[in-house]
C-alpha cells in the first residue's frame, strides 16, 4: 500500500510538536518564584520524635527512664523532671487511653519520617536562600491530643508538629470529636510541609509589624503568606497550598472576575468591616456571599494573585522586602491586577 505524499513528514512534525508541548507544559515549567538553591548545602534534616520516646517509657519508672532523654527533648522537659507535679502530668499523659490510641494510630500512619524529612529539608534550603541570617529550626513531632487549630507550633526556633493532626481525611476519630468535615478533609500528610511554611510566614509577617485594617490589607497579608509558601514549596500544587479541592479551584478560576467585581461594586476593598473581612479570609466550606458551591477564602486567593503579579513584575524585590512592604494600595497598583 502506497503512503500519501508528506505522511512521514507530517507524522514527524506532529511528534515533534507533541514533544515540545510536553516539554513546555505547566507541570514541568519552573515557577518564577522558585529560587536557585544549588549553592545551599543539602544537609539531612533530623526530626526528633518526642511521642515515640514518651510512650515507650514505663509509667511506673518515669523519673529514671526519662532522664537519658532530657538533653534531646529539653524544649519539652526543661528541668521539670525533678518536679513531682510535672512528672504527674507526664504520667497522666502517657497513661491516658485516648492519647495512647492516638499514638498507636500515629505510629501506624507515620512509621518513618524519611519523606517528610526530605520535603522539609528542601523547604529549609529555600528558606535559607531567602533568609540567610536565620537559623534552621529544630524539628520535633509529638501527639497533640488533636489540637487541630494549631497543628504546628513554632517557639524559640523549635518547630513542633502534631502528627495526630495528619492521619488522613477518613480517620474516624476526627468526625467523632466534632471536627468539621471541610477541615478534616485537609488533615492529611501532604499538608504538613504547607503548615510548616505557613507558621514560618506568620513569624516573619509578625516581625514586619504591619497590622491589617481594611479588607485589601487582609487580602494582601494573606497573599504574602501564600507567596511565602510558594517560595518554600514551589512545586507543591496550588490546591494544596490554599486547601482547595479541585472543584473549588475550578470555581475560583472561573469566577475570580465576578468575585473581584463584587468587592469593588460593594466598596469592600477599603472597608474595615470585621464580618466582611472574615467572610472572605477565613477557612470555611464556601463563601457565604456567593453560592454553597463557591470556593472559600476568595479574598485570600485574590490577594495571592495580586502578590504573585506584583512579584512577577518586580523581580528585583526580595521576599524579605515584600513582607515589609506595608502599602497595600501600592502593591495592588503595581501588580496591575486584572482578573479574567
Amino acid at each position: 500500500m502506497l503512503k500519501q505524499p508528506g505522511t512521514t513528514y507530517c507524522s514527524v512534525a506532529l511528534l515533534f510538536a507533541l514533544l515540545l508541548l510536553a516539554a513546555c507544559s505547566p507541570r514541568e515549567r519552573k515557577p518564577f518564584f522558585e529560587a536557585d538553591i544549588s549553592d545551599i548545602p543539602a544537609d539531612t534534616l533530623r526530626i526528633s520524635r518526642y511521642e515515640e520516646m514518651l510512650f515507650s517509657l514505663d509509667p511506673m519508672k518515669l523519673r529514671q527512664e526519662i532522664a537519658p532523654h532530657v538533653e534531646e527533648f529539653y524544649f519539652f522537659l526543661e528541668e521539670e523532671v525533678d518536679d513531682p507535679s510535672s512528672l504527674q502530668l507526664l504520667y497522666n499523659y502517657i497513661t491516658d487511653p485516648f492519647l495512647i490510641g492516638l499514638y498507636e494510630d500515629t505510629r501506624e500512619a507515620w512509621p518513618r519520617l524519611d519523606d517528610l524529612s526530605a520535603t522539609l529539608g528542601k523547604a529549609f534550603r529555600f528558606y535559607r536562600h531567602h533568609f540567610p541570617e536565620q537559623e534552621t529550626p529544630r524539628v520535633y513531632t509529638y501527639v497533640s491530643g488533636l489540637d487541630y487549630q494549631m497543628p504546628v507550633l513554632l517557639a524559640e526556633n523549635h518547630l513542633v508538629i502534631g502528627l495526630d493532626n495528619y492521619l488522613g481525611a477518613g480517620y474516624p476519630v476526627y468526625g467523632q470529636i466534632g471536627i468539621p468535615r471541610y477541615m478534616a478533609h485537609w488533615m492529611q500528610p501532604a499538608m504538613v510541609a504547607v503548615d510548616v511554611a505557613a507558621v514560618l510566614a506568620e513569624r516573619h509577617l509578625a516581625q514586619a509589624g504591619f497590622r491589617p485594617e481594611t479588607l485589601l490589607d487582609h487580602m494582601i497579608h494573606q497573599g504574602k503568606k501564600l507567596y511565602f509558601i510558594d517560595c518554600l514549596l514551589p512545586r507543591t500544587a496550588d490546591t494544596t497550598k490554599i486547601s482547595y479541592t479541585g472543584g473549588q479551584m475550578e470555581w475560583m478560576q472561573r469566577n475570580q472576575g465576578r468575585v473581584w467585581a463584587y468587592k469593588l461594586d460593594n466598596e469592600l476593598l477599603y472597608s474595615g468591616d470585621h464580618a466582611a473581612i472574615q467572610n472572605f479570609i477565613t477557612q470555611a466550606p464556601f463563601t457565604s456571599a456567593f453560592s454553597r458551591h463557591s470556593a472559600p477564602r476568595t479574598g485570600s486567593w485574590l490577594g495571592w494573585q495580586i502578590v504573585r503579579e506584583y512579584m512577577r513584575r518586580n523581580p528585583e524585590v526580595s521576599l524579605q522586602e515584600l513582607l515589609h512592604e506595608t502599602d497595600s494600595g501600592k502593591l495592588l497598583h503595581q501588580a496591575r491586577f486584572r482578573p479574567g
